[in-house]
């Protein structure tokens, strides 16, 4: 795909992160009642949220494009928005210590992964900034 149709695509992207942040907010928000349908929301939301994280970080269409503070803030949003989710179990009553290491090991791992992306985007060789 031409990396001109990807730069136009990425503002759609940025949108549909806002929609899935505000969605996982309310989620969380609505989750200590109790509603019956919380946890099959959840899981559609989190199978939604989690992959264009990675596909905008990772993807191969998308590695041809430089990386961008847009293109980085968007794919973080998605994958901050999956970890926010995490708690909506734990709002509900559940979760036991493998789910709470699982929480941690994504944190870390998502604060690996955002440290590493901007320590590779801030030493790149522009001649112009």
């Amino acid at each position: 795909m031409d990396t001109e149709k990807l730069e136009k695509q990425l503002p759609m992207w940025n949108k549909l992160m806002y929609m899935a942040l505000g969605s996982v907010i309310t989620l969380v928000a609505a989750s200590p009642n109790n509603f019956a349908s919380v946890g099959i929301v959840w899981l559609l939301i989190q199978i939604a949220i989690t992959p264009p994280g990675f596909f905008l970080l990772l993807g191969k269409r998308w590695n041809a494009l430089p990386l961008s503070r847009e293109r980085i803030n968007t794919a973080v949003g998605y994958l901050a928005a999956s970890w926010l989710s995490l708690f909506v179990p734990l709002t509900m009553g559940g979760g036991d210590d493998t789910y709470n290491f699982i929480l941690l090991a994504y944190t870390a791992f998502l604060g690996f992964l955002y440290w590493r992306i901007r320590r590779k985007f801030s030493d790149s060789d522009e001649m112009f900034p």
